[in-house]
């Protein structure tokens, strides 16, 4: 990402954000910010060395390796249980000994967050305030096709519970509730009757627009894909080289308006800058999703993600601006009901694709059998 973005950075704004980010964070710093930390990791390693000799009692019980455990014939009911036992313990030692021997390391990375936030004059959260269930990167969910209002949520609603939880968060406005800028790292929490995502955690950024605009998704070609989600007959083709690096979808007859927003200026932006992110832009928010999650990326991603709010902001709030629907009853303040959310891909084909594999698998050998014995 670095050498690409440094290619079209004539000003030098990037290579300057990036040289602000901490060069080197001493374990002595750690130990001052948090004294507890480094005996949470001492008991985090006693934890794994307690592992190691319950794992391989489970695999001697189980499997049989490296060694065969013989129990005495009147004691050998207790094998099954002393089995699930064994393992669900060797889970839970492993599981708490390797978040606590990594405490040390997640508090050097919030402490290089945290000097980067004080440099370029943002905010730092270890633990960011609750996501908005907002969009399809953090699991909107539509209401249900019988709904005349199904294309966008009921107004005045409550919102529905946040269903990612984010940390390592930079904000910058009045309150962290309604930033006007952010960027962190967010991971799903909701539970497995809660409607997902297209990724269970990903890096964001989260910015706000002069005025709502309609519903608009620019997938990152490179990054994967979101047509699973979106029916094609949503997709928009744009000029120039545009289409061989982003997908854009929006809702059916707002086609022209997402020409108007997405200008030269601003497709040249997001081919230069933003081609390894997919875009959003929902109500008056942008938001971006990035898969570069690892601490080894927080250096660049982070001046990157600055450095394209910067740009990006000025470009498409330029847009924003003077954008207009004729189909709202504001058009210089609202967006029609019919543009507010994009449609979904229905989960029913899916579903009775899935159902059709499953007996297929199960009467194939009869349904063979039955021919061949014909």
């Amino acid at each position: 990402m670095t050498e690409r973005l440094g290619a079209v950075d004539p000003t030098g704004r990037l290579a300057q954000l990036q040289a602000l980010w901490p060069g080197r964070v001493t374990w002595a710093r750690v130990r001052e910010e948090d004294p507890k930390v480094f005996r949470q990791a001492a008991l985090g390693a006693l934890l794994v060395v307690l592992a190691v000799p319950v794992t391989i009692l489970w695999s001697a019980l189980n499997l049989e390796w490296p060694f065969a455990i013989e129990l005495p014939g009147w004691i050998e009911w207790v094998r099954p249980l002393s089995t699930v036992v064994c393992f669900f313990i060797a889970i839970l030692l492993w599981l708490f000994g390797w978040i606590l021997i990594s405490m040390p390391l997640d508090t050097k990375r919030a402490i290089a967050f945290s000097d980067f936030a004080g440099r370029v004059g943002l905010t730092y959260s270890r633990f960011g305030f609750a996501s908005p269930t907002l969009g399809i990167f953090f699991a909107e969910r539509l209401p249900s096709k019988r709904d005349p209002a199904r294309v966008r949520p009921p107004v005045n609603a409550t919102p529905p519970k946040p269903l990612f939880r984010t940390e390592f968060v930079l904000w910058s406005g009045r309150n962290g509730l309604e930033p006007k800028l952010q960027f962190g790292k967010a991971s799903f929490q909701g539970d497995k009757s809660d409607p997902k995502g297209p990724r269970h955690g990903f890096r964001y950024l989260s910015m706000r627009l002069p005025r709502a605009l309609p519903h608009l998704v620019i997938d990152a070609r490179g990054n994967g894909s979101l047509r699973s989600l979106l029916p094609g007959s949503q997709r928009v083709s744009l000029e120039g080289d545009f289409d061989r690096f982003f997908t854009v979808y929006v809702p059916e007859g707002y086609e022209r308006d997402a020409l108007e927003l997405l200008t030269p200026d601003v497709m040249a932006c997001l081919i230069d800058h933003g081609r390894g992110w997919d875009i959003e832009v929902i109500d008056d928010t942008l938001q971006l999703a990035s898969t570069r999650l690892h601490a080894h990326s927080d250096r660049r991603e982070s001046a990157a993600l600055l450095y394209f709010a910067e740009l990006i902001g000025e470009e498409l709030g330029h847009q924003a601006k003077t954008y207009s629907d004729p189909r709202a009853a504001r058009p210089r303040m609202q967006v029609a009901p019919q543009g507010r959310r994009l449609r979904r891909r229905s989960g029913v084909w899916t579903g009775v694709l899935i159902g059709a594999g499953i007996v297929f698998m199960f009467t194939y050998p009869f349904v063979l059998g039955w021919w061949l014995d014909r």
